[in-house]
């Protein structure tokens, strides 16, 4: 086997290993802060010593779909592997400078299992501050089946605006405000590195916010949206992107948009483990203390 080879074959096994660990931890669960306890959990630490690459072992893909974009965007989304990489210590996710070439450079990861279905989602993250794309931090299955926390980085006040939404967020072509909340922070500052969370239930999806103002000050703020509540399993995406489209992601970007992600923290439970199952596990294990997430 040649070095290269080797040392990720050595690397997978980490993470491999790393992720058996914490469920052999944790075989009765993650209680979130508010009370309610997950089966399962993928926690992706993009900071770790054998870098953000080796993190997505085994639990993400990257994307590399061609997506043709419908008028009025002027450009497609080409989600290539070059655009998820190692940066400043992180992981970044990154739409390129358009070159015109009809496509824009995109970076995507999404998680290679789609059996996802309730939960509570954290990511630490910096948000891209070139003007003219989009970042997704969402759950999906279909356009109808989907619930996103995105950033548009056009956005004057981009470094403390959210956009949160149970998909579909229209009605008829005109914005849904039940199922669509446009969200300033006053005081926070996105491009540094803040938690963004939202947790997935069967009646609502609550959306949350914490991090600091400039001056050090905690700064946190929470978003319910109880209409349009996605019921199918589902993956989890994390994209950095833009089609040009001058009533939403605008651009393309003229210079390299990057997201910087820290980690990936995701609770959840799915359709592959049941609840008499994990009870089982949990009796086997002396019906431990679920871990405080």
């Amino acid at each position: 086997m040649a070095p290269f080879a080797r040392l990720n074959a050595l690397l997978a096994l980490a993470a491999v290993s790393t992720t058996q660990v914490l469920a052999q931890s944790c075989p009765c669960g993650y209680k979130d802060s508010n009370g309610h306890v997950w089966r399962e959990a993928i926690v992706s630490t993009f900071t770790q010593p054998a870098g953000a690459l080796a993190a997505l072992s085994p639990n993400w893909l990257v994307g590399t779909d061609l997506e043709s974009q419908p008028s009025p965007a002027t450009a497609s989304i080409q989600y290539v592997t070059a655009n998820v990489f190692q940066f400043n210590d992180a992981l970044g996710l990154k739409a390129s400078a358009y070159d015109n070439s009809g496509s824009v450079k995109s970076g995507e990861i999404f998680t290679a299992r789609s059996d996802i279905l309730y939960g509570s989602f954290r990511m630490q993250a910096q948000v891209p501050s070139v003007p003219g794309v989009v970042f997704g931090f969402f759950t999906y299955i279909s356009d109808t089946q989907e619930q996103d926390i995105e950033f548009l980085s056009s956005d004057p006040d981009y470094y403390q605006h959210l956009y949160y939404t149970n998909q579909p967020g229209t009605v008829g072509g005109v914005v849904d405000t039940a199922a669509a909340k446009n969200v300033v922070v006053p005081g926070a500052d996105f491009t540094t590195f803040g938690v963004h969370r939202f947790d997935w239930l069967p009646a609502s999806t609550v959306y949350s916010y914490s991090g600091n103002t400039d001056s050090g000050t905690p700064i946190s703020s929470t978003t319910t949206i109880t209409k349009n509540v996605p019921t199918t399993p589902s993956e989890f995406v994390l994209n950095v992107w833009s089609n040009g489209d001058p009533g939403f992601s605008k651009g393309p970007p003229t210079a390299d948009a990057i997201a910087t992600i820290q980690y990936v923290h995701l609770y959840f439970n799915s359709t592959s483990f049941s609840a008499a199952s994990f009870n089982s596990a949990c009796s086997a294990a002396h019906n431990v203390a679920p871990c405080n997430v």
